[in-house]
């Protein structure tokens, strides 16, 4: 647990970590992301679905003009197989492009969008995160702790979405050979309300731990190689609430993320107290 000294040292971080990125700038990307981006991968996916069709219509014609269990050659298993698995491969590279914009949306806009501070009973908070995941959390076994959480001040949406990235990549990284366990508990420190999402999964090692946080540099990667932004957007979301976030992870014991929020509204950086 951090003494009060490194706890002052909040500000120091976020300001080390903050970008200087002009308004035109963000503009630009925004455009960029939800429109240059956007567009084509519509086109994609318009033409899987036509070459769907055209495989079924070549499928239905084969079961017309063949006898059952008469080979269709190469030109059968190209239209039942080949193509629609590669349109599989490709839907998903495209539903993967979706989500990596709309996070980047969201991690460019967070730097805009003002904070609606109220206070959070965190407990309904959390018990509502894990609710809305018992179907995945039941289908892998997980057995999920929810200890008394303190309240805290901070914008609803935004520290659910922590919660819930931090709960899921709990979820997604267990060990499959032994029950997963996760365990998420909390106190209070010095003006803060400290939580902690602890795993039994496979962990990080310690190397990893300092650029984790950043876009597309998560050290456990994806099936099929795949990165993303979560982390990132955890990240600016405890940013911009002037809190701080943390990892202790062993490989192949587990992993715990602590976050802190504050029990008072915070004025942000360079500007007065939101409401």
């Amino acid at each position: 647990m951090e003494s009060p000294n490194q706890l002052d040292d909040f500000s120091f971080q976020r300001k080390r970590r903050s970008e200087a990125v002009s308004s035109a700038d963000v503009d630009l990307l925004l455009r960029v992301i939800s429109q240059d981006l956007s567009a084509p991968m519509a086109t994609i996916q318009d033409t899987c679905q036509k070459l769907t069709m055209v495989c079924s219509r070549l499928n239905e014609s084969f079961e017309e003009e063949a006898p059952v269990g008469n080979a269709r050659g190469p030109l059968g298993h190209l239209v039942t197989k080949d193509i629609p698995e590669a349109v599989r491969r490709i839907r998903g590279e495209v539903d993967h492009m979706r989500c990596l914009t709309s996070g980047l949306l969201q991690f460019i806009r967070l730097g805009q969008i003002g904070l609606q501070w109220e206070g959070l009973d965190m407990n309904q908070l959390v018990m509502g995160i894990v609710t809305s995941m018992e179907r995945k959390l039941k289908s892998k076994e997980v057995v999920v702790r929810i200890e008394d959480l303190p309240d805290c001040m901070g914008d609803e949406v935004l520290v659910n979405q922590v919660f819930a990235n931090l709960l899921d990549n709990a979820q997604k990284y267990l060990d499959p050979a032994r029950p997963g366990e996760i365990i998420i508990s909390g106190n209070t420190m010095h003006g803060w309300s400290v939580y902690s999402v602890g795993d039994n999964g496979i962990g990080i090692a310690a190397e990893h731990h300092a650029g984790m946080f950043e876009a597309f540099s998560h050290p456990v990667v994806e099936p099929e190689g795949r990165q993303g932004v979560g982390l990132a957007i955890v990240r600016r979301i405890i940013d911009r609430h002037q809190g701080n976030i943390e990892v202790e992870s062993t490989p192949g014991q587990g992993s715990t993320f602590r976050v802190y929020f504050p029990r008072a509204i915070i004025a942000e950086e360079g500007g007065g107290k939101e409401e």
